[in-house]
């Protein structure tokens, strides 16, 4: 080997190291960047004008639930059981008037506001909280589901990130051992406070052109008993496991999707009763 060819390669090396550093450390520096942000936002949410703002660190337990026991997802089912009192003051007082909810479930990372812009559906894909370019984006609703009412079926979605943030956390309800000890979705938004039992976990490829596929989103508002009997009965069917928990029509559900990687164009998503 000649000697410039050997430095030529000891030169390539060096630059693809030099180059994997910077991304490393860049990627390092926005999920820090990431997590200060939503930090920021929980204190906010949390301060009311009757109040003084908790810190950071306190309002990320959960910034307007005030029963915070089983935080660390060993207790009980996973999920707080507070009381049904109103949450508009205190979100409200937030900067972002797009945010509709707050999202948690114990024992994970998942404890973010919920934004819906129905006028551009999925603005908050690409945008962080206070509406900054962000690969990060903040979990959001389908555009054409209504959470005051609410609709049947309330679908959230968010990105599956590789620091763990956003939704990547449902991929351990992938697991029956772990969904067994924290059951439980805390949904709240401007106007009640509800929990909910999950009773699928599921993963799927999002084909368009398949009839046959089974769209999970399209179903928001039933049209009968049947066509709710019908998605529910899916739902289970599709599950990694029996979770013994179904619903009936009247019962309101939560949905939360992300990416999965095992399916082509896959989505790994739970869906949840309202208790």
């Amino acid at each position: 080997m000649s000697k410039k060819l050997l430095i030529g390669m000891i030169a390539l090396l060096v630059a693809i190291c030099g180059v994997s550093t910077y991304f490393h450390i860049k990627n390092k520096m926005e999920s820090e960047e990431n997590k200060r942000t939503y930090e920021t936002v929980a204190a906010e949410v949390a301060a009311t004008e009757d109040s003084t703002a908790v810190s950071a660190t306190e309002a990320a337990v959960n910034p307007y639930t005030n029963n915070i026991s089983g935080v660390n997802g060993n207790g009980g089912n996973g999920g707080n059981s507070g009381n049904s009192q109103s949450y508009a003051n205190t979100m409200t007082s937030a900067s972002n008037p797009d945010m509709v909810g707050w999202i948690k479930i114990n024992g994970t990372n998942i404890n973010y506001p919920v934004m819906q812009t129905p006028e551009n559906p999925d603005y908050y894909l690409d945008h962080d909280f206070y509406k900054n370019q962000s690969v990060y984006g903040c979990p959001y609703v389908q555009a054409n589901c209504d959470v005051k009412t609410p609709s049947d079926n309330v679908i959230v979605y968010a990105h599956h990130m590789n620091d763990g943030s956003m939704f990547a956390n449902l991929e351990l309800f992938r697991s029956k051992d772990f969904w067994s000890s924290h059951k439980t979705i805390s949904f709240d938004t401007l106007d009640n406070k509800a929990n909910y039992d999950i009773l699928a976990v599921f993963a799927i490829s999002v084909d368009e052109s398949d009839k046959k596929a089974f769209k999970f989103y399209e179903f928001v508002n039933s049209y009968d008993p049947d066509h709710f009997s019908t998605f529910i009965a899916k739902c289970k069917a599709l599950s990694f496991y029996e979770t013994g928990v179904s619903a009936k029509y009247g019962d309101k559900l939560l949905t939360l999707a992300t990416c999965e990687y095992t399916h082509d164009n896959g989505r790994l998503v739970v869906v949840a009763k309202r208790k």
